[in-house]
C-alpha cells in the first residue's frame, strides 16, 4: 500500500508556502500523491461522494492524468466491465467566465461518467484564422461595441486607447450604423460623425474613434471552418447554443411565457459546404413539448429570417408581459377562451388594456432602433409588424395547448398534474416526452 505524509488542514497561505497550489481562501488539506495508481476519495456531510483517481502514464511513474467521478447523481450508464457507472453534470469555465464545456443541457445518455483532467503542460495553439489575412492585411473577427450586437468584420490588429481597430464590409455597415444611431441618445456630434462615415474600397473603417472589442464566440470555436466574415450580425439578446456535433451554428432567439424555445440556425453561406444537401441557410424554429423543431421560417434571405425572428421576439415578450400582469386564474381563463374565440379576437381584452401592454413591450424591443433609422415615429408606423406579432402570440402562446392546460391547472390548484415537468417543482411521474427541467416562467413569479 502506498504511503503518504499525513499533513494537517491549513490555510491557503500555509499550503502555498510549502509548495502546494491554493484555490480560494478557505481551509486546505494538502496531500502528497505517491507515484503509481492512487485514488483520493471524499464525502460531504450529507453523504455525497467524489473520487479522484490519479493514473500514471507508465507503471510506477508520477500521475499523468486524473479520473474524476461523482458517485451520487442518481443516473447511470453501462460501462465496459458489464456493470454501471454514475453519470453527472459538469461544466468548465474558460476565458471571460464562459462555460466552454457544459454537460447540463445534454440528454442523460450524453452526460459524462468520468471527467479526465490531463496533468500535462497545455501549449497555446494558434488558430488558423489568426494567420489568415486578406489582401489588405486584415483578418476576420467577430466584434461588438462592448455589448449589444456581435458583428462580423476585419482588423489589422492595431489599437487606439486599448480598443481594437475594426473595419466592416459595405453590406454590414447599415447594421452597424443603425446600432450606433440607436445608442447615440441625441448626441449630435456622434450622430454627425456616424453619418459622415463612407465606404472606401468596399470597407467602412471604425478605426481610432470607437469602443470596438473583439468577441470570442462559441459558434466560431465549435465550427472553426465557418468563415467569420460571412456570419450575419447576431443580436446581443440572442444566446449562442452552437455545438460541434450539430450541422450548423444555432442561437436561442427568445422564449415564450412557458419557456417555449425559439431558435435560429444559420448554415454555411456556400451551399456545397452544408452537411445536408438542399438545406436552406436560415432556419427559425420553435421547440415543442417533445423537443422537436417546428419551422417558422426557412430560406436563404437574411432580412426575411430576421423579420420573422423580430416578430417572434415581440410575440414572446408580449405574451410574457401579459402572463405576469394577469392572475393565474385570469391567464387560465383567457387561454381556454382563446381555443374557441372568433378568429382575429383575443380574450385578453376581457381582463386589462392589452394595447398599453403591447405599447410598452414594443418600445423596449422595436422603438429605439427603428426610430433611429428614421423609419417610424411611433407604433402606428409599425402596425404590420405589431399585428403579426399579436397574431403569433394569441395563436401560439396565449391559447392553451394540451400541455398548457395541464400547466395552468397545476398553477391554479397546486395539485399534481400527470405528464407535466416544471422547473424546480416536484410534479410526480412524468412521461419521457415532456422535457424535464423545462422553464415555466409565470409559474414562478
Amino acid at each position: 500500500m502506498a504511503l503518504i505524509t499525513d499533513l494537517p488542514i491549513m490555510t491557503r497561505a500555509d499550503a502555498v508556502a510549502i509548495g502546494f497550489a491554493g484555490f480560494n481562501d478557505v481551509p486546505h488539506k494538502p496531500i502528497d500523491v505517491p507515484d503509481g495508481e492512487f485514488t483520493i476519495t471524499a464525502k460531504t456531510s450529507d453523504g455525497r461522494r467524489v473520487t479522484f483517481c490519479f493514473m500514471p502514464d507508465r507503471e510506477r511513474s508520477p500521475a499523468g492524468f486524473v479520473d474524476i467521478q461523482y458517485h451520487d447523481a442518481g443516473t447511470k450508464c453501462a460501462n465496459a466491465n458489464g456493470g454501471h457507472s454514475p453519470t453527472f453534470n459538469a461544466f468548465g469555465i474558460g476565458r471571460g467566465g464562459r462555460h466552454i464545456l457544459d454537460s447540463r443541457p445534454l440528454d442523460e445518455a450524453d452526460r459524462p461518467s468520468i471527467l479526465v483532467l490531463m496533468l500535462d503542460k497545455a501549449e497555446p495553439k494558434s488558430s488558423p484564422r489568426a494567420k489568415a489575412r486578406d489582401a489588405g492585411g486584415r483578418r476576420e473577427v467577430s466584434w461588438s461595441f462592448g455589448e449589444g450586437t456581435i458583428f462580423p468584420g476585419y482588423t489589422d490588429d492595431r489599437e487606439w486607447n486599448g480598443f481594437l481597430n475594426i473595419s466592416v464590409a459595405e453590406h454590414t455597415w447599415p447594421h452597424v450604423r443603425a446600432e450606433l444611431l440607436s445608442s447615440a441618445d441625441g448626441d449630435r456630434e456622434l450622430i454627425a460623425s456616424v453619418k459622415a462615415l463612407k465606404a472606401e474600397g468596399g470597407f467602412v473603417s471604425l478605426a481610432f474613434g470607437y469602443t470596438t472589442h473583439e468577441v470570442e464566440t462559441r459558434w466560431a470555436l465549435q465550427f472553426p471552418d465557418y468563415p467569420i466574415a460571412s456570419m450575419p450580425p447576431i443580436p446581443g439578446n440572442w444566446t449562442d447554443k452552437s455545438w460541434r456535433n450539430d450541422t450548423k451554428p444555432s442561437f436561442e432567439v427568445c422564449t415564450g411565457p412557458m419557456g417555449e424555445l425559439v431558435e435560429m440556425w444559420i448554415d454555411y453561406p456556400e451551399p456545397a459546404l452544408r452537411e445536408i444537401a438542399g438545406e436552406p441557410r436560415f432556419g427559425l424554429y420553435r421547440r415543442n413539448a417533445e423537443d422537436e423543431l417546428e419551422a417558422i421560417y426557412t430560406g436563404e434571405n437574411h432580412a426575411e429570417a430576421m423579420e420573422h425572428a423580430n416578430r417572434e421576439t415581440l410575440a414572446c415578450a408580449f405574451a410574457k408581459a401579459l402572463a405576469h400582469q394577469l392572475t393565474p386564474e385570469e391567464w387560465q381563463t383567457m387561454r381556454l377562451t382563446n381555443q374557441t374565440i372568433t378568429p382575429g379576437c383575443c380574450a385578453s381584452h376581457d381582463h386589462l388594456d392589452v394595447n398599453m401592454v403591447m405599447l410598452a413591450v414594443w418600445l423596449t424591443y422595436r422603438g429605439d432602433q427603428l426610430i433611429a433609422r428614421g423609419a417610424i415615429t411611433d407604433i402606428g408606423d409599425d402596425l404590420d409588424h405589431v399585428n403579426a406579432a399579436w397574431t403569433i402570440a394569441r395563436e401560439r402562446y396565449m391559447t392553451a395547448s394540451a400541455e398548457g392546460e395541464r400547466f395552468d391547472l397545476w398553477r391554479c390548484t397546486g395539485i399534481t398534474v400527470p405528464d407535466l415537468a416544471a422547473a424546480g417543482c416536484e410534479m410526480g411521474d412524468n412521461e419521457p416526452c415532456i422535457r424535464p427541467g423545462r422553464l415555466y416562467e409565470p409559474g414562478h413569479i
